[in-house]
């Protein structure tokens, strides 16, 4: 029997094989080849898995019927006739007859959880402390595996949490999916699987899912291991959304299980816990049980009654037994709300004796930006932007203030943050101190350093020889760069001027920090784009002057709860109000074959006297990645769309000569064109580059897209970015970064979606260490539970700075996590 739906519909799929072996097997019978025609039946239910006809499919080789060599393709098409029911015309002379030919199904995974049945129920009396071992179910090697999950305890595995649920209580079948943007629950049996490639060289699964009530095809992009893990015929758990693409519903990139009848009980919530290889859902979910039921009620509550009850909360014990077995989505979200405030809370307590602990004591030089205000920001060609002014006054207030300032400006690109850097600078030179400025690149410190000498009215002047004496100064002042790239005794020369008072500024690298580097009165330390530096940089550049103020800059737009984490210890500024004049930058995503409209563009551009980057992910050609190299690209378009235009090639590998080179004749116009790696991600500032393209734009995180693009847009000139992807359809994360970058040009909003699209991936890394973690169940996007962490943080400190009565001991416990990993931060 077969599972085609009536003997009109096997009649003709019967003539079609007909005609096919009477073509002599050419696979022209039908329009796009049997193949097609075999899996469009499929995806309706015309062919399952169980049936002759499915069987006689999924013999065929992984090439599918095309792969077959002309003798192979004659004896398929007889065994399909032949399970058809009609009785077969003889082959052509010469020909080999073939017998139906039995599913290839691929023998079930063996059982690799490592569910000891020897391994000891609980042995004696389970503690909080005791290790995982005496857990039921896990001998030394389930063991093993549960410490590369940072399981190494009974209380690892109480705070083991789930990172989502096998919704049981809402299984649909597949006729009743509807495209959504909520995950839909689907059980069904595999119908085939396999690992598919998209364009040249990136790879994903695919797989055919059957229920009975219809078919549904699942991607999983850019992940060709699942098509190895996944066994056909087997009876899987899908959890995922569903999308309309080309008119037929697909599950992306869904989560998946194989079905445990034993586990998976009909109308619950089932937590589905991170997992290692080896080590399966049936054994971590048996451990975790034993341990939670028998230990959650021992687990110390990090927030202190007191602030329990005037907020009336409940017992953290009773939200950790509902996270991990809920009876619905709503109570594990009530219950993971309350877990992560007792996080926050703790993050809050740390940092804000973190911040106590660099001002306990520590009287700093005070200062104001009065004389600046009249001297060097009038002397400026340009105003000051309304929230520019409003951040100068927040500095001015903390400057005056008996503590060492604590303060992030951060401003999205172009939005003027270093002129506000330098009025503070310069006021510190005015009361008789030093400043510092430190940036993560070379290349960076040395656009600093041009740009203050420019705005003291100085020419190109040497590094060491950096005097300058403007008009509105009452004396003359000194400036010196200091970078990893100068010579023994240039370095020589710029230590001695800094630690015996001859260097008012010292702009540089991480040189800064050499315990060589002297600077015995700064008075104000300025870091640029403190993502790039730890606590501990941060700590030691205070310790070469006086209890110095601290600005730190950040042209990365920071979510207001990644802030306040991991900056927490500092006071935020915001400039986000963009210099009058500048226009919006236009940004479009080309696709591969409308490349050629765009290089038309180019080249106006550059015939109007205007200059152009082209950014590249890579310094060399690379197999495993299909992105442009810079070299490469810097070949092609010299001798192809951009003939006859100077084009110049940029990248980190180059020495610090070349690169000023290169940029001093690209920054003059003499270079049209500058092919680049990502060296040019931040502080490079060429007013007449109008237009950024981005190659493998795909490829590229949005925080990074968008500091590509403030390249361009530094001039009232209309400016573009141009981002060229390396597929039509680079996959759905992707394809939503660009359309993000194409849709607004705020980088504070931008931050809001990549903190929506990575969730608790890369951002929340910046907080992890690991897996074990004591960031477990808290999200960036729990602004209001982090608000109200910080509240109970800030009134639990102010009774008790130190934490050290009995009551505020948990707090502490959970606390100290989080300060000693900022303490190793680097």
């Amino acid at each position: 029997m077969t599972a085609v739906r009536s003997a009109d519909d096997t009649a003709r799929l019967r003539r079609v094989f007909e005609m096919e072996r009477d073509r002599g097997c050419d696979n022209k019978t039908v329009v796009g080849g049997l193949d097609r025609m075999l899996i469009q039946m499929a995806e309706d239910g015309l062919i399952t898995p169980a049936s002759a006809l499915g069987r006689q499919f999924k013999a065929l080789q992984p090439g599918g019927y095309r792969s077959l060599g002309e003798a192979e393709r004659q004896g398929w098409i007889e065994g399909a006739i032949a399970v058809l029911g009609a009785r077969s015309a003889q082959p052509p002379t010469g020909a080999p007859a073939r017998r139906p030919q039995p599913a290839r199904r691929r023998p079930a995974p063996q059982r690799t959880d490592d569910d000891d049945a020897s391994a000891p129920a609980v042995g004696g009396v389970l503690r909080l402390d005791s290790p995982v071992s005496k857990l039921p179910g896990v001998g030394k090697a389930a063991a093993e595996r549960f410490a590369k999950l940072g399981v190494e305890t009974a209380a690892d595995a109480v705070f083991l949490f789930p990172r989502r649920f096998n919704d049981f209580t809402d299984v649909r079948k597949i006729n009743e999916l509807r495209p959504g943007s909520h995950p839909q629950t689907v059980v069904g049996t595999v119908f085939s699987v396999g690992e598919v490639r998209f364009g040249r060289r990136a790879r994903g699964s695919q797989a055919v899912i059957t229920d009975g009530s219809g078919m549904l095809k699942a991607m999983w992009w850019n992940m060709p291991y699942v098509a190895r893990g996944l066994p056909e015929g087997a009876r899987v758990v899908l959890s995922g959304k569903v999308r309309d693409y080309r008119g037929r519903l697909q599950m992306e990139n869904p989560e998946y299980e194989v079905f445990d009848e034993e586990t998976m009980r009909a109308g619950k919530m089932v937590p589905v816990y991170p997992a290692t290889n080896g080590l399966g859902q049936r054994t971590i979910r048996r451990a975790v049980k034993a341990a939670v039921d028998q230990l959650a009620a021992q687990v110390n509550d990090p927030i202190p009654e007191a602030a329990r009850k005037s907020r009336n909360l409940p017992p953290v014990n009773a939200a950790i037994g509902a996270y991990h077995y809920p009876t619905d989505y709503a109570e594990a979200e009530r219950a993971r709300q309350r877990i992560a405030l007792g996080e926050f809370a703790a993050v809050q307590a740390a940092v804000l004796m973190r911040r106590a602990e660099w001002q306990e004591g520590n009287v700093a030089p005070p200062f104001s930006l009065a004389e600046e205000r009249e001297g060097f920001l009038r002397s400026l060609p340009f105003g000051l932007t309304g929230a520019q002014a409003r951040c100068l006054d927040e500095i001015d207030r903390d400057l005056a203030g008996p503590h060492p300032m604590l303060r992030l400006l951060q401003g999205d690109v172009g939005s003027g943050k270093t002129v506000v850097a330098f009025a503070a600078m310069l006021a510190a030179v005015r009361a008789g101190y030093q400043a510092a400025l430190m940036a993560p690149t070379e290349i960076l410190a040395e656009q600093h350093y041009r740009s203050l000498a420019r705005l003291l009215g100085g020419d190109e002047v040497s590094p060491l020889a950096g005097m300058f004496a403007p008009p509105w100064a009452k004396q003359p002042l000194r400036a010196v760069l200091l970078t990893g790239s100068l010579t023994a005794g240039q370095k020589a020369q710029v230590r001695g001027d800094a630690a015996h008072g001859g260097a008012d500024i010292v702009i540089g690298t991480h040189a800064l920090l050499e315990d060589g580097m002297e600077m015995p009165r700064l008075g104000l330390a300025v870091v640029d784009e403190q993502h790039r530096f730890g606590v501990l940089q941060r700590a030691k550049l205070r310790q070469k002057g006086m209890n110095p103020h601290l600005l730190v800059m950040t042209a990365t737009p920071i979510p207001r709860t990644l802030a306040l984490t991991v900056y927490g210890d500092l006071e935020v500024s915001t400039i986000d109000e963009m210099p009058p004049g500048r226009l919006p930058i236009r940004t479009r995503w080309y696709q591969p074959g409308e490349r050629d409209a765009a290089y038309t563009f180019l080249r106006k551009q550059l015939d109007a006297g205007e200059q152009v980057y082209v950014i590249c992910p890579l310094v060399e050609e690379s197999e495993t990645l299909d992105a442009r190299s810079a070299e490469e690209e810097y070949e092609r378009l010299r001798h192809g769309p951009l003939h006859g235009y100077s084009v110049e090639l940029l990248h980190g590998r180059m020495s610090g000569k070349m690169k000023d080179d290169i940029m001093g004749r690209f920054g003059r116009n003499e270079v049209q064109v500058l092919v680049s790696t990502s060296v040019i991600e931040v502080g490079i500032d060429v007013p007449n580059a109008t237009v950024i393209v981005i190659e493998g734009a795909e490829r590229f995180g949005l925080s990074q897209l968008h500091q590509f693009r403030g390249r361009v847009g530094r001039s009232s000139k209309q400016s573009y970015c141009l981002l060229f992807s390396t597929e039509e359809d680079p996959g759905p994360e992707a394809r939503e970064r660009l359309e993000a970058m194409c849709e607004t040009t705020d980088g504070f909003a931008l931050a809001e979606v990549d903190l929506q699209m990575r969730g608790e991936g890369e951002t929340w890394g910046r907080l992890q260490s690991g897996t074990n973690t004591m960031l477990r169940v808290a999200r960036l996007t729990d602004r209001d539970i982090l608000l109200q962490g910080r509240e109970i943080a800030r009134e639990v400190l102010a009774r008790d700075p130190k934490l050290q009565k009995p009551e505020n001991h948990p707090l502490a416990a959970a606390a100290k996590p989080f300060l000693e990993r900022a303490t190793e931060a680097n």
